[in-house]
């Protein structure tokens, strides 16, 4: 992956050259490799971290398992088109019977080993289990923070809707439910501040204060509500409902309940479609350790095996 500084000084090299564009997603990098594209014509590839990102938090500078590459926008971006919108779009699932059995094949793989974007993280033991009350016969609900400042949150199209929205929702639509609250993790490693006001929150939601593992802990939770984390679908996977505020690259097709809408996205795809085309067809994977270019299944069993050490 390149240096911020080294995408400038390619993409200044590209404007006389061959005009191959290339910067981070929505951050400056891809702004600017955006303005050169559109300035000067050319091909325009915008990047981004995988879903299944590394073994550590990115921000303390863990090594990447994977990238994803898109030539039309991002992902993250709901405002504009994207190349996995247009997967999800178009692509013939039905037909590529190899692809759905890796996706299913993978998905069990993820969820037996508890598989997430960063993967350092403790699983839910004992000790979680009775402080939280999750055997509780109640239904329980999880609200999901994310950061102030998320990319997604400003290109999510959430411009209608607050933080108090999804709480008061949560609370009034599930009114036998307990309330949870789950905080980032870079929130809970100092690193960033959360886009939920945590002190307002705890008069309504329990606060779940460490750092868990995401799938480990979704396994106890019936429904979820978010803006546009992606472990809200990471929520799908283990079969709660999913609620989304914004527009999410898995929302609008058919698996979550949407607030908003995305008149681009009119076909219904099932879970294991999604999990495909994201996964699987949008991002490209390698093995930091081993330095090579690699598929989904080494980069699980790669982080299976070095997680713990």
């Amino acid at each position: 992956m390149l240096k911020g500084y080294l995408f400038y000084i390619q993409n200044i090299l590209q404007i006389v050259t061959f005009k191959k564009f290339r910067g981070w997603a929505r951050k400056k990098t891809g702004r600017f490799a955006l303005w050169c594209y559109k300035t000067f014509g050319g091909s325009i590839t915008l990047q981004e971290d995988g879903f299944i990102r590394s073994i550590g938090l990115g921000v303390d500078g863990s090594l990447s398992f994977s990238l994803v590459e898109d030539n039309v926008g991002i992902y993250y971006d709901a405002t504009t088109p994207s190349k996995l919108e247009n997967i999800l779009n178009s692509y013939d699932f039905t037909a590529d019977k190899e692809l759905m059995a890796d996706a299913k094949r993978a998905m069990v793989y993820m969820l037996e080993h508890n598989i997430s974007k960063y993967n350092s993280t403790a699983f839910v033991d004992k000790h979680i289990v009775e402080k939280y009350e999750l055997n509780a016969v109640q239904k329980r609900v999880l609200l999901i923070a994310q950061t102030a400042g998320d990319a997604s949150l400003e290109y999510g199209m959430l411009s209608s809707f607050s933080t108090d929205d999804m709480l008061n929702t949560a609370i009034s639509e599930n009114p036998d439910a307990k309330i949870y609250l789950k905080i980032h993790p870079d929130v809970l490693s100092g690193k960033k501040k959360s886009d939920i006001d945590i002190g307002e929150a705890k008069k309504h939601c329990t606060i779940i204060e460490e750092d868990l593992n995401p799938l480990s802990l979704l396994k106890y939770f019936d429904k979820v509500y978010t803006k546009t984390s992606g472990m809200g679908f990471e929520a799908l996977l283990v079969g709660c409902e999913c609620v989304c505020f914004g527009m999410p690259f898995y929302a609008g097709w058919g698996v979550t309940i949407d607030k908003s809408v995305c008149l681009r996205r009119q076909t219904q795809r099932s879970v294991e479609e999604v999990f495909a085309a994201a996964y699987i067809l949008y991002t490209r994977y390698y093995n930091p350790y081993e330095k090579r270019d690699c598929d989904i299944f080494e980069v699980m069993q790669e982080i299976v095996k070095r997680r713990d050490i």
